[in-house]
């Protein structure tokens, strides 16, 4: 059996101009002075954790120990609310992304590994009309630890009925702990050049690159072959 792990933000689609709007929206409803989006960028594609550290660090550096960490839940509260009702504005699929998921719904099963929230992330395949191609969906918070650690494609194995000893397992994602969690889980590790990272991974390196969504059918039939 197959079994295709798909990364969602900068694999599936691109959702940083969303992702930003939302944290622009958060920091006028919290009264802070507007940033751009050249600004927060850089900080909405590495996890949650980090978007909210760091494009909220002016508001939270004015609160202290069990004070910061309320204001982390409130401004975690704020930024789910606000993405979640402006969720696919101007975020769309990549070219051939649409063919590639119902291909590989066709030969196999298919899960989305993402960092971002479970329900975020349900929403937002949804929001794309691509649901249908997707088994299992497995958040940055569904499980104990989120990529780069191995857990969260273990949980999709698992769940999924699938084994590396046993099944052709892929990962594909455009960043580092994308392939990291691929390697360490012991999956064939796929690199989408067309993503958030502007060059390929080392430490592990990706066992393929993909230069578009096409690159990935000559890959998954090779693998088979």
């Amino acid at each position: 059996m197959n079994y295709y792990f798909f990364d969602l933000d900068g694999t599936l689609e691109d959702s940083r101009q969303d992702m930003v709007l939302a944290a622009q929206n958060v920091r006028a409803k919290l009264g802070l002075p507007e940033r751009n989006f050249d600004a927060l960028v850089p900080h909405v594609n590495k996890g949650m954790r980090e978007l909210y550290l760091n494009c909220f660090d002016d508001y939270l550096a004015t609160f202290k120990g069990a004070m910061s960490s309320e204001k982390l839940s409130q401004i975690e509260a704020f930024y789910n609310q606000e993405y979640g009702g402006h969720i696919a504005v101007h975020t769309v699929l990549y070219s051939g992304i649409r063919e590639i998921l119902q291909h590989a719904k066709n030969t196999g099963r298919t899960a989305v590994i993402t960092n971002k929230p479970e329900s975020l992330s349900k929403k937002l395949l949804d929001s794309l009309g691509v649901s249908q191609f997707i088994d299992l969906v497995v958040g940055g918070d569904t499980c104990a630890e989120a990529k780069p650690s191995a857990l969260p494609l273990r949980h999709a194995l698992k769940t999924l009925g699938g084994s590396v000893e046993s099944d052709r397992v892929f990962m594909i994602g455009d960043s580092q702990g994308d392939s990291k969690a691929g390697a360490d889980c012991g999956a064939r590790t796929v690199w989408c050049a067309w993503g958030y990272q502007s060059q390929s991974p080392t430490q592990p390196a990706p066992h393929h690159i993909a230069a578009t969504p096409q690159d990935l059918f000559e890959i998954f039939n090779n693998a088979q072959a």
